[in-house]
């Protein structure tokens, strides 16, 4: 009698802890906001894959690229987002023309904190697997401020002291290069190149999608803390204006946040104000880009690591 109750005991445990196991696998996961997703990721192993994610509401929109100072890998992504599912999108590869060459299906997806894409490449159909980071290092730090996406990310370091070189004072009148071009969007297209030297420059990669124009900035381009997807290009006469888009990081308080370019370009220099959205009135970043290098130019551009 003692043998069957605990040969009965033993098999009621094992169906409860059957039933819990089966409880726990096929329990959905955590259902994560736009803020987990938002922004640059990166694969930390294989082959390389970038990601630029900009999310208003369910629409997603965005850059995919591999070694990111190379023009030639630029490419729109165009998607949804469900706080369950994650993100479901296109990677649309583009001759250099701006025709389209083939387009990429894929999903991503949340697990551990990191990002599991899938789909279809399509070239030939063939599968893609693989995961993608949120860079390590973070934003690149500055003397300010910023703030940083996702939520639980460190904060990051604010440098004392200010930014080097120069002898003080304030600058010199700003002169114009000569006079200002009336654009077209082959004016436009092509690398532009500012924002500091070495590593950290900025690079302002600029291509078509068929008659509208798309693009990225970043500094440095091995980092997707530092991008910026570039969207909303618009030409009026001599004046071009387009959108800086923060998602994970920038400096301040808030995220996600836009900077609205107006530029003008002469003499192979582009000329621009760039002004948050959220504070339109205070000064914003007056500075000069020097191009365009053609994007087939770029072809090759990697960062290797050193060290």
């Amino acid at each position: 009698m003692l043998k069957r109750r605990r040969a009965l005991t033993g098999l009621v445990l094992g169906l409860v802890l059957s039933c819990l196991a089966g409880v726990l696998v096929s329990a959905p996961a955590i259902a994560q906001d736009a803020d987990h997703y938002r922004g640059g990721w990166r694969t930390d192993a294989g082959d390389r894959h970038v990601y630029e994610f900009v999310i208003r509401g369910t629409e997603v929109t965005g850059i995919y690229c591999t070694f990111c100072a190379d023009g030639t890998t630029l490419a729109p992504i165009h998607g949804s987002f469900d706080a369950g599912d994650g993100i479901a999108y296109t990677v649309r590869h583009l001759n250099l023309d701006g025709s389209l060459a083939s387009t990429d299906t894929l999903t991503a997806r949340l697990v551990d904190g990191a990002l599991h894409v899938s789909g279809t490449r399509g070239a030939d159909g063939a599968a893609i697997e693989h995961v993608a980071i949120k860079d390590p290092r973070g934003p690149t730090p500055a003397p300010y401020p910023q703030a940083v996406l996702p939520p639980d990310a460190p904060p990051v370091p604010v440098l004392q002291g200010g930014f080097g070189g120069g002898g003080g004072g304030s600058p010199a009148p700003y002169v114009a290069p000569g006079e200002w071009k009336e654009l077209t969007a082959d004016d436009v297209v092509g690398v532009w190149l500012g924002f500091g030297t070495g590593m950290d420059k900025q690079y302002f990669l600029i291509r078509k999608d068929g008659d509208r124009l798309f693009g990225l900035a970043c500094g440095r381009c091995d980092n997707p803390y530092t991008f910026g997807a570039l969207e909303n290009f618009v030409i009026e006469g001599d004046v071009l204006t387009f959108d800086i888009v923060h998602q994970d990081w920038g400096e301040g308080t808030r995220l996600p946040f836009t900077r609205h370019v107006s530029a003008q370009i002469g003499m192979n220099e582009m000329h621009m104000d760039a002004r948050r959205d959220d504070a339109p009135d205070r000064p914003g970043i007056v500075a000069s880009l020097v191009g365009p290098v053609a994007i087939e130019a770029t072809a090759g551009n990697v960062v290797v690591d050193k060290e």
